[in-house]
C-alpha cells in the first residue's frame, strides 16, 4: 500500500513522493537521499516532509533543510544536524540521544517530551521553541540562544537567555 504526501521547498517548487507505509518495505527517497539509519544526507532538503517515526540514528544531516518537517517520535540518535535549519519543524516525543546539534536552527520547533540528553546544542537557535518535558540531561548549551522558549518545567525562558533560561 502506498500513500502520498507533498513535499515543499520554495514557493512554486513541490515534489510529489511515494512513500511505502508497509512494514519491512525499502527505506524511501527523498530529494535523492535516501531515508534510513547511519546514511549521508548532507544538505538535503526535507522542508515541511512527514517523517514521522523514521529512524535515522547515526546519519549525516549536516547543513540539511527540514522546516516544518513532521518528526515526531523519530530516532536521530547520534546524527550529526550541525547548522541544520529546522526551525517550526515537530519533533515532539523524537529521540536525539547524543546528537550534534551545534548552530542548528529550531526557531519555533516543538521538542516537547523529546529525549535530547547528551546533545549538544551550543550557538543554537531555540527561539520560541517549545521544550516542555523535554530531557535535557547533560546536554551541552554553551551558547544556546532561548528567547521566549518554553522550558522543561514549563516556563517561558526571558528576553534575552542565552546558554540557560532566564
Amino acid at each position: 500500500m502506498t500513500r502520498w504526501i507533498l513535499v515543499g521547498g520554495r514557493v512554486g517548487l513541490f515534489a510529489w513522493l511515494g512513500v511505502a507505509a508497509a512494514a519491512g518495505a525499502e527505506p524511501r527517497t527523498i530529494n535523492g537521499c535516501r531515508v534510513e539509519a547511519a546514511t549521508n544526507c548532507s544538505f538535503a532538503r526535507f522542508e515541511k516532509a512527514d517523517l514521522r517515526g523514521v529512524d535515522l540514528s547515526d546519519a549525516s544531516l549536516h547543513g540539511a533543510k527540514m522546516a516544518g518537517a513532521d518528526l515526531r517520535d523519530a530516532r536521530l540518535r547520534g546524527a550529526d544536524l550541525q547548522v541544520a535549519v529546522a526551525s517550526g519543524a515537530d519533533l515532539r516525543g523524537a529521540d536525539c540521544e547524543g546528537a550534534h546539534l551545534f548552530a542548528i536552527d529550531l526557531r519555533g520547533a516543538r521538542l516537547d517530551g523529546a529525549n535530547l540528553r547528551g546533545v549538544n546544542l551550543q550557538d543554537a537557535h531555540l527561539e520560541g521553541a517549545s521544550l516542555a518535558g523535554a530531557d535535557l540531561t547533560g546536554a551541552l548549551l554553551g551558547t544556546v540562544r532561548l528567547d521566549g522558549a518554553t522550558w522543561t518545567d514549563g516556563r517561558v525562558c526571558a528576553s534575552p537567555s542565552q546558554g540557560a533560561c532566564r
